[in-house]
């Protein structure tokens, strides 16, 4: 087997990890098993061992990140933290994609790639985007029955004014710099009452 992986004990992790980066750099319709294999200096044939087709892939990538999510929270949950750390929790997950090179959300390219993106990962796409935007309308919905944030209309509605504020800046940070990025999460806790 390829000299990398017999260094390795998780192949499919690296895998993982490698279209993960393609992905939030170019976008899913724009990277193959070729891309794959260069950037692991391995043959496409291991990439096809783990994952025989790039939508088995794909879908694997998103069930990757949504137990990352799930972790996320479950973490905080135990943690008992409150709104506002959670809240910034959540903003700390495109900040982390900013700090590794201007990243894209996954979830923004799969969103902007849906209907070009196999059945399997929209089901996974729409499953990720669900448990974020219902997970997010927990902590704003509980921040306001605390008093603690404060704002006009539904949870739901105002975590969908979020996550489009946050899908959006990521896209104009790659051109406009990262400042765009803190104005952006500035306005939000306006909007939420936290200053």
């Amino acid at each position: 087997m390829d000299k990398i992986f017999a260094k390795h004990n998780n192949t499919k992790e690296l895998i993982l990890d490698a279209a993960e980066a393609l992905l939030q750099d170019r976008g899913f319709s724009a990277f193959s098993y070729h891309h794959v294999a260069q950037q692991l200096g391995v043959k496409n044939a291991a990439i096809h061992y783990h994952f025989p087709s790039k939508a088995d892939l794909g879908t694997a990538l998103i069930r990757r990140y949504r137990a990352r999510f799930r972790d996320y929270t479950r973490t905080l949950e135990r943690e008992n933290a409150d709104p506002i750390s959670k809240l910034e929790c959540y903003f700390a997950i495109p900040a982390s994609y900013l700090q590794n090179g201007r990243k894209i959300c996954p979830l923004g390219i799969l969103e902007a790639e849906f209907n070009a993106i196999p059945e399997p990962m929209q089901l996974e796409s729409r499953l990720l985007d669900k448990e974020m935007r219902d997970w997010l309308a927990g902590v704003i919905g509980e921040g306001r029955s605390l008093g603690v944030f404060s704002f006009e209309g539904s949870a739901v509605g105002k975590v969908l004014v979020v996550a489009a504020a946050l899908q959006g800046v990521l896209q104009i940070t790659r051109v406009a710099g990262p400042q765009v990025f803190a104005a952006t999460i500035e306005q939000i806790k306006r909007e939420l009452g936290i200053f």
